[in-house]
């Protein structure tokens, strides 16, 4: 399980997918659940800066959260994306 944590507390429920338009080389994309709209690291970025972080309940999915949103290459802060036992 993949959610995003709003500086206020609240969660949204995210998921990962590779079977999307958008997905790049097989990094997949990570989408707002209910919505289904992507979550981009220039988004994130915003969000993380306000105090935000992603919380995933395994290394795999951290792993995909990384590399769908560019965390390296967008200088995101590690504290921002955590393995939890949601």
């Amino acid at each position: 399980m993949i959610r995003l944590v709003m500086p206020d507390g609240t969660r949204h429920p995210l998921r990962w997918t590779d079977r999307h338009p958008m997905s790049r080389y097989g990094l997949g994309v990570v989408m707002h659940a209910r919505q289904s709209v992507p979550l981009d690291g220039g988004q994130f970025k915003a969000l993380a800066l306000a105090g935000a972080r992603i919380e995933c309940s395994s290394d795999v999915e951290r792993r995909r959260v990384a590399g769908a949103l560019a965390w390296v290459a967008l200088g995101l802060p590690e504290s921002a994306l955590v393995l939890s036992a949601i």
